[in-house]
């Protein structure tokens, strides 16, 4: 696309320069002073030069900058907690053989890479990777680089979403001033946006600072914002409550923790929520 744009410009300059040459030309007919004749050229003779030249050297630019293309990579909706591999096409569109150093991921995610150690001139090849959802929600742009033995990176896309397969009424709890010892205790919702019953409880990790109680229930869950028992939506009544935080080795005052659960319907995915607040 770059290309294509930059020869255009250069195309549409060459046409306004010889239309403006002409146009010079038709007014030196009636121009008697052979001086005033000639200054009438180096103006727009220095200014297309000047663009034809500039439009010259970002075509050879995107032509020769462009070492790779790559085909775009779109995965859809995919469910949180499973291992995708994936596979992204790519070609040496330059006139130099490059060694590969490294291919990596920007985000979490992207794992078990492989790919040629060495690309030639006009080579087509692939990389290959498996992309771990567990810890991915919602819409995603991936950047997959790949670095050459000189240090200079190339960037493949992979876009998609992941939907978590565990609704939570609230996701973020505010505990407010805290003090050691004091109590705190929440009440929120879970549920499957296909009606399945599940199967929650506390990760051990957070068992730790956090108790939880659950109980059964059937929720209405089409007024997201006014949640109300009594539907026909299975869900979790979960109890959440501060047994002790642990105090921040390094003076912190603000406090984030993330409280992790586990649902045995879908064991591979990270179903949590965060609570934010502050140490007296």
């Amino acid at each position: 696309m770059l290309i294509l744009i930059s020869l255009a410009g250069f195309i549409l300059c060459g046409l306004f320069f010889f239309k403006n040459l002409k146009a010079i030309e038709k007014k030196n007919r009636h121009e008697k002073s052979s001086w005033k004749q000639f200054f009438n050229y180096p103006f727009t003779i220095i200014w297309y030069s000047y663009l034809l030249i500039f439009f010259v050297c970002l075509t050879v630019n995107n032509v020769w900058g462009n070492t790779f293309v790559f085909e775009p990579v779109d995965l859809g909706v995919l469910q949180q907690g499973i291992k995708k591999e994936v596979e992204i096409k790519g070609k040496n569109v330059s006139s130099q053989t490059v060694e590969v150093e490294s291919v990596h991921n920007l985000m979490t995610g992207g794992e078990n890479f492989v790919y040629p150690q060495k690309i030639t001139p006009g080579q087509n090849f692939k990389i290959n990777f498996t992309l771990n959802t567990a810890y991915m929600e919602g819409p995603f742009e991936h950047k997959i680089i790949l670095v050459d033995t000189s240090g200079k990176p190339w960037v493949a896309l992979v876009r998609g979403s992941v939907d978590n397969p565990i609704v939570f009424s609230e996701r973020i709890l505010d505990l407010g001033f805290y003090k050691k010892g004091n109590k705190k205790a929440w009440a929120f919702y879970v549920w499957n946006p296909e009606n399945k019953s599940l199967k929650f409880k506390l990760a051990p990790a957070s068992q730790k600072e956090f108790n939880a109680e659950f109980s059964n229930v059937k929720l209405d869950v089409r007024d997201f914002a006014n949640l109300k028992e009594g539907g026909a939506t299975p869900a979790i009544k979960v109890n959440l409550s501060v047994t002790e935080l642990e105090t921040p080795k390094n003076n912190q005052k603000s406090i984030r923790k993330i409280v992790s659960f586990t649902c045995e319907n879908f064991p591979n995915a990270t179903p949590e929520l965060l609570v934010t607040g502050y140490w007296e």
